[in-house]
Parts: C-alpha cells; sequence; structure tokens
C-alpha cells in the first residue's frame, strides 16, 4: 500500500515539477546551493529540472470567458407606460369595403334606411347591444346610432349608463328611451341615439377594445343591470364604425 501511494505522490511531483518547469532542485545545501544544478531528476531530492521551461496548455474555452468581460453588467433602468384612457384618433383603416359589407344587412329602423350587423336584431324580446348607422336615399351615411335592448321579468328603468372598457369608464345618458310590456310578467325597454361629437371618445374604445368590455345600465332605487360585451359584439362595432368612416360618415 505505502509503494503504491509513493509511486503515486512522486507521479504527481512529476507532473507537477513538469508543468511548473522548475529550474533547479528543491533541497538545497547549507550554502543555500542546490544539490543539483544540472537538466533533469535531481539524484537527492528527484525534482525534475529544466532549462527549457514549456509554456502550460489551457483547456479553458477563451472564448466563453472574453464573451462572459465583455458582457454589460451595468443596472439598467426600464420605463413602463401606465394604461391610459382612449381619446378619439384619426386612424387609417386598412379594411376595405368589399370585405365588410359581408358582414351587414339593410334594413328599415323606425322608418330610416340602416345598415346593421348581421347578427343584430331589433326585436323588444331580445337583448342586445350594438352600433349601426342610417343612409339617405342617396346611399350616404347619415348618423350613427348606439342602439340598447333589455328584456327581463324586473323592471329596470334605466336612464343612464356606464361603459366600462379596459379599465376606464366611459358614460353615456340616452334620450331616446322606451318601455313597454312583454309577454307575461315580461317587461323590455330600449334607448336608441345618435352618437355625436361627444361620443367620440366612447366610440373609439368601442372599436379599439383590446381585451374586455361591460355595460353597466342604472336605473331606478340604485339598481343596476351589468352585462359583459362579447367577442363578437365587440368586432361587430369594429367593422360598423369602419364602414361607416370609408363611406363617408362623420360626427356632427
Amino acid at each position: 500500500m505505502n509503494n503504491k501511494f509513493l509511486t503515486r505522490m512522486a507521479g504527481a511531483a512529476f507532473t507537477f515539477a513538469a508543468l511548473t518547469s522548475a529550474t533547479s532542485c528543491s533541497l538545497f545545501q547549507q550554502n543555500n546551493t542546490p544539490h543539483f544544478s544540472g537538466e533533469g531528476k535531481c539524484p537527492v531530492c528527484g525534482t525534475i529540472v529544466s532549462k527549457h521551461p514549456v509554456a502550460q496548455q489551457s483547456s479553458v474555452d477563451k472564448s466563453f470567458l472574453q464573451e462572459i468581460l465583455n458582457k454589460d453588467y451595468s443596472i439598467k433602468e426600464y420605463t413602463f407606460e401606465e394604461p391610459k384612457r382612449m381619446e378619439w384618433k384619426d386612424d387609417t383603416i386598412t379594411e376595405t369595403q368589399d370585405n365588410l359589407v359581408p358582414y351587414f344587412v339593410s334594413t328599415k329602423v323606425r322608418g330610416e334606411k340602416s345598415i346593421l350587423p348581421v347578427k343584430a336584431t331589433i326585436k323588444n324580446t331580445e337583448n342586445d347591444v350594438f352600433l349601426y348607422f342610417t343612409e339617405d336615399a342617396q346611399g350616404q351615411p347619415m348618423n350613427l346610432r348606439l342602439r340598447i335592448q333589455y328584456y327581463a321579468d324586473d323592471p329596470l328603468n334605466y336612464n343612464s349608463m356606464v361603459f366600462t372598457i379596459d379599465g376606464f369608464d366611459y358614460k353615456f345618458v340616452p334620450t331616446n328611451i322606451q318601455r313597454g310590456k312583454g309577454e307575461g310578467i315580461m317587461i323590455w325597454e330600449q334607448s336608441d341615439d345618435e352618437l355625436k361629437t361627444g361620443d367620440k371618445d366612447l366610440v373609439y374604445a368601442l372599436s379599439h377594445c383590446q381585451y374586455w368590455a361591460q355595460l353597466k345600465l342604472h336605473g331606478e332605487d340604485g339598481m343596476n343591470h351589468v352585462k359583459l360585451l362579447n367577442k363578437d359584439q365587440l368586432e361587430a362595432m369594429k367593422r360598423t364604425v369602419q364602414l361607416y368612416l370609408l363611406r363617408g360618415g362623420s360626427f356632427k
């Protein structure tokens, strides 16, 4: 066991000596001169003496080390822009009328020619929220309108509303509200109003909603009715505004 250990130690010493390229042996005489000053293995201490040191070779990937050293470790400051309430912008419309027309139908609403989304319905017995616009006899857009239809067994008597769009509120006060009785205990309430210049931010937000939107109808005695607008309704509103503007519609 001791012989093996000594052999290993000798090998390690030899390797170490070779790598460090000793120029003299490690044992010195009393006058501080080495026992062996030649080249080769010292017969006293076994040190490998070399007069021609060999440069050590490294197996480390120097390009990787250089990449690490060249990295920028300075602290950077990032600024995050807070969400903002949407306001009207005259955006460029990339859609064409030919692509939008299949999503609409032409019908009569209150005796006027109107362009409605295909899934919208003018019925007292349907709950719905949508935008549409009217046209004159020559097919020119007249006004953009917001229609609300409420149908339930509990009267709401709403007189104002708030759209919450991507976290921001947009108030709207209808001026043309009608109410009536449906089948059995059911009642209906609806409003159909022209959207004007003061409503442009609401129109822009509805047509540019990115995440979610809801409508809250404010009724009597503090009663409210909340309706979440689905993806189809929001897409229909966006298309309606686009087609209205492409055909030359504007706000008064």
